[in-house]
């Protein structure tokens, strides 16, 4: 079973997220799902750590990675996966106030963006988008 573990720096940085009626979802944003049409801070492999109301159906979202803050939904797809280990860190860089995602082999991205959604799944929202 995959397993994210979140450093109590990026924890910190994420607690004001966490809630009980949020589920956590880390997105690759492969052009697949309904978090495609948010947009993206960057060029780079672009993983978003999505924080969204907990009765949202989320099909495309359908392999479960153990986390110290919780479950966390991804994509099974080949693509959407493949990069991610078995064991995975989720740390902050406060220097360049980044939150990079990591394995024991590799540096998976330098930052991953924190969303938050507040509202029912539509084409636009309005929530929180931290870069």
């Amino acid at each position: 079973m995959k397993k994210l573990t979140v450093t109590a720096a990026a924890m910190d940085r994420l607690r004001k997220y966490m809630s009980p009626d949020k589920q956590i979802v880390l997105d690759f944003d492969d052009g697949v799902g309904p978090f495609s049409a948010i947009g993206n801070c960057n060029l780079d492999a672009n993983y978003r750590l999505i924080f969204v109301n907990r009765d949202v159906k989320l099909p495309d979202f359908d392999e479960i990675v153990s986390s110290n803050i919780g479950d966390i939904r991804i994509k099974s797809e080949w693509y959407a996966s493949a990069q991610f280990e078995d064991q995975m860190e989720l740390r902050f860089d406060p220097k360049h106030f980044t939150m990079p995602l990591v394995s024991p082999t590799k540096i998976l991205t330098d930052n991953v963006e924190v969303v938050e959604i507040n509202e029912p799944l539509k084409t636009e929202y309005s929530g929180t988008h931290d870069c």
